[in-house]
This record gives structure tokens, C-alpha cells and sequence, in this order.
């Protein structure tokens, strides 16, 4: 298969259909609705970047600035151009537009080499759980993000996120030793001071308001309850050492995200 040159270009709004399509092929997702959701945060809130073939998107890349991190997503390849170098080329394009101190993604088994060869080392892993046969807990909801929720999660992240949290369409569930949101069938960023914050939210969310699953980084935690582990990724890094408080995260939002 014969590629063109010059194929790497800033993605546009437009683009936003054909994005969805390329990543649903390359993690065999079928909700393209949702792929496309995902790339419209990223677009914003940061930058995407797609490489093109003949006139037609085939490899993804994204990202967004914080203040000290940036977080990498969405990196995709359509399946019949995987292992021609495509996903290193856009992904050293991509690293040359990032300024903060820090980069860092959480990478699948697939891409694992590609960003230890890029210097990304390895942190820790984030892990989807099904949690949906857990069942009680008391919380309550709201529509809106408190400014509370935001200077815990900037405790948490280890940097200032305000605008992707205030950018998710989701429920708001708290209560006095932390807060989580509800994005279709997740909970994610759970943000919590204490283990038992973080249960009644979490049992809560399931018995009252849909979700089935939640991307952690305590395993023992979610196991304790009841989840099941589906699949999981590797938290991954470039540069300085992140000022996070691992002791306050017990959901991510997502993959794609943190």
C-alpha cells in the first residue's frame, strides 16, 4: 500500500465523523456517536491531529494542555495501515506541538512499545471494572460541578482540569468526603478523601443512576465490592514526575482523558 507524502494535517470539526470511524476500527467500537463525542472535547479543549491517505483519514492523535501536564488520547490507526510507522509519525508530531513539562496517556498493550521508544516510561495501571452488581449506598446528585469538586480533583490530577470537568455532560454525585461523575454507563473522575466516601458514591451510582463500570486504579478496593475486571491499560509518562495524590483517585474519567 503506497502512501503519499505531506499526510499529516490539524484536525478540523469536520472531520469529526471520519475521526470516529478510524478509532471505532482501531478498538472495535461500534458507538460512533460516543467516539465522536470524545474527539469533540478534544478538539475544545486541545488539539487533534489526522493523517491522511488519497483524501481520506486514517490515523488519529490528540491531546490536551493543562498548565504542567498535558494528557495524550485517541491515538488510532486504521487496522489495514497498522505497522507502517503511521502512529509513530503522528505521534512525534504531536509530542513536537506539547509544551508543558509533563505528557502522559494510558496506553493498551498494542501501543505499549511505540511510546516506550518515544520515552514515555511506565507509572502504574488504570483498570476498567464491572461494577454493576453492587447495590445500596446513599449520595446525592446535582447538574453542576462546585468549586469544592474542582480544587479536590486539582488535589488529585496534580493540576488544574477544570475545563474538561466542566466541558462533561454528566450527573454530579457527592457527598461530604468526596464527588464522581456519571457519563453514560461510568463513574469517573471518583475523587474521594476516604474509602468509604468513595463506596457510598460508587453503590449509589449503580443502584440509582446506571452505571456498570469504572476505570480505577485501586483494584483491591473494587474487587472488595464486587467488581470484575474487564480490561486494562498503563498509565505511562514523559517527563517530570506528576504532583498527583493517588490516595484521593479512585475512578478515572477515561482512557482517553485521565
Amino acid at each position: 500500500m503506497r502512501l503519499i507524502n505531506n499526510l499529516i494535517r490539524k484536525a478540523i470539526y469536520s472531520d469529526l465523523h471520519e475521526m470516529a470511524l478510524v478509532w471505532g476500527e482501531a478498538i472495535n467500537s461500534l458507538n460512533i456517536e460516543a467516539n465522536k463525542e470524545v474527539f469533540s472535547i478534544f478538539l475544545d479543549l486541545g488539539e487533534c491531529l489526522v493523517v491522511e491517505d488519497n483524501g481520506r483519514v486514517i490515523a488519529t492523535a490528540c491531546y490536551i494542555p493543562y498548565k504542567n501536564v498535558s494528557w495524550i488520547g485517541n491515538v488510532g490507526v486504521k487496522p489495514e495501515y497498522q505497522r507502517k510507522g503511521i502512529g509513530r509519525r503522528i505521534m512525534s508530531e504531536l509530542l513536537s506541538k506539547i509544551k508543558t513539562r509533563s505528557i502522559r496517556l494510558d496506553s493498551t498493550s498494542a501501543g505499549y512499545k511505540l511510546y516506550k521508544d518515544l520515552g514515555f516510561e511506565e507509572e502504574y495501571k488504570t483498570v476498567v471494572y464491572d461494577i454493576s452488581q453492587v447495590r445500596g449506598g446513599e449520595a446525592k446528585v446535582s447538574e453542576r460541578i462546585e468549586d469544592w469538586m474542582l480544587e479536590l480533583d486539582k488535589r488529585a490530577f496534580g493540576d488544574d482540569r477544570s475545563k474538561l470537568l466542566l466541558r462533561i455532560k454528566g450527573k454530579v454525585v457527592y457527598n461530604e468526603g468526596g464527588f464522581g461523575i456519571v457519563y453514560r454507563n461510568f463513574i469517573g473522575p471518583l475523587i474521594a478523601v476516604d474509602e468509604y466516601s468513595a463506596e457510598q458514591l460508587i453503590r449509589y451510582s449503580v443502584s440509582n443512576l446506571g452505571v456498570r463500570f469504572i476505570i480505577t486504579v485501586k483494584e483491591e478496593f473494587i474487587e472488595r465490592l464486587g467488581g470484575k475486571k474487564v480490561y486494562e491499560c498503563i498509565r505511562m509518562r514523559k517527563g517530570d514526575k506528576v504532583d498527583e495524590d493517588r490516595r484521593l483517585i479512585y475512578g478515572i474519567f477515561r482512557f482517553a482523558f485521565g
